[in-house]
Parts: structure tokens; sequence; C-alpha cells
């Protein structure tokens, strides 16, 4: 049996956890293009993603997933369509510990559905171990999610947690490639 290769995005702006949620997953050591940062962050992050995190994991015998988290600020953001080219579904992360944090993922989100209007996604709110982690429906309201968007609790250091929100991702591509087969 062929093996089959799924390729995922992992979006999101500065500091929501992309670069964890690779780590977390990955059965290789991950490709990491961090480099120091250099304004003082009030966040206590050392580095920032400058082209793409990359990692890979089997799922089955006979599909394997390639991760590529883009860099989340937006001067990097011509990057965001070279790494997408060819992905079959994108994971949207958001840093839930506040307000404040998910409306600055407003823009980065309507990037990706302006631009991926009809490739499956997920959203995942990271950070919701923290005691002030916004809700899942005050974040779907902040982001205009549409109805039969999934957002989830993530907590990316967490590989149960992390892999739950990846198997869904993947259930909703295999769900939106079934439909694709269907209408042909």
């Amino acid at each position: 049996m062929p093996i089959k290769t799924i390729k995922i995005v992992i979006a999101g702006p500065y500091g929501a956890g992309k670069t964890t949620f690779v780590k977390t997953l990955s059965e290789v050591l991950p490709i990491e293009t961090d480099v120091p940062i250099t304004k003082s962050s009030n966040d206590g992050k050392k580095s920032t993603t400058v082209a793409f995190d990359y990692g890979r994991m089997k799922v089955r015998e006979d599909l394997v997933v390639h991760l590529f988290g883009v860099p989340g600020q937006e001067r990097f953001s011509f990057m965001w369509k070279i790494i997408a080219r060819g992905m079959h579904g994108y994971l949207f992360i958001v840093d839930s510990s506040s307000e404040e944090k998910v409306k600055e993922a407003l823009g980065m989100y309507n990037f990706f559905r302006e631009n991926f209007p009809s490739t499956p996604h997920v959203i995942a709110a990271n950070k919701q171990d923290v005691p002030t982690a916004v809700d899942i429906l005050t974040i779907k309201s902040i982001l205009k999610v549409p109805y039969e968007v999934k957002v989830m609790p993530l907590i990316a250091t967490n590989r149960r947690s992390a892999l739950f929100v990846l198997v869904t991702l993947l259930e909703e591509i295999r769900s939106y490639l079934l439909e694709m087969t269907k209408n042909d």
C-alpha cells in the first residue's frame, strides 16, 4: 500500500504557539528558523520564526503528515502563500490568554480565509490552561468564524491535546476530499 502524505500549514500570529505545536508533535527533529528578537518582548520570548518550522509524524503506517509552521509577524507575510502552496489544510492557532491577543489574530485569519477559501481548517485556541483564557464562543465571535469551522481548545505543550486537534483537522480534510470526489 503506497504511503499518503498530507501537508498541513500551522498559521497564527506571533507568540500563538505554532513552533511549540510542531515541536510537540514531530517525530523527527524539527527544523526551525528562529532568530533572536532584536527588541525586548513583553511576553518573555527570546526568538521568532523568520522562514518556517517543519516537523513530520506518521499517523498510520500508510499516512505521513508534514507540518509547516509559518512566521506570525506580518513583515514575513510574503512567506504565507509560498509555504501554503499545495497544502491540504491549515491549523490556525490563536493565543487565547486574553481577548486582546485573540483580536491580534483577526488580520492573519482573514488573510488565510480570503486566500484559501475552500481549504479545510480548524482554529485552535492555545493556552487554555491559563486562568484568563478566553472561551471558545467568544473567540468564534471575535474572529467571525463561519459556523461550519471548528474552534477547539489547545495546550500546545501537551501532546494529547495537540494530537486531538491535529486528528480533528485530518478528519475535516478527509471529509472535504470525499466530498470533492463525489462531485467529480
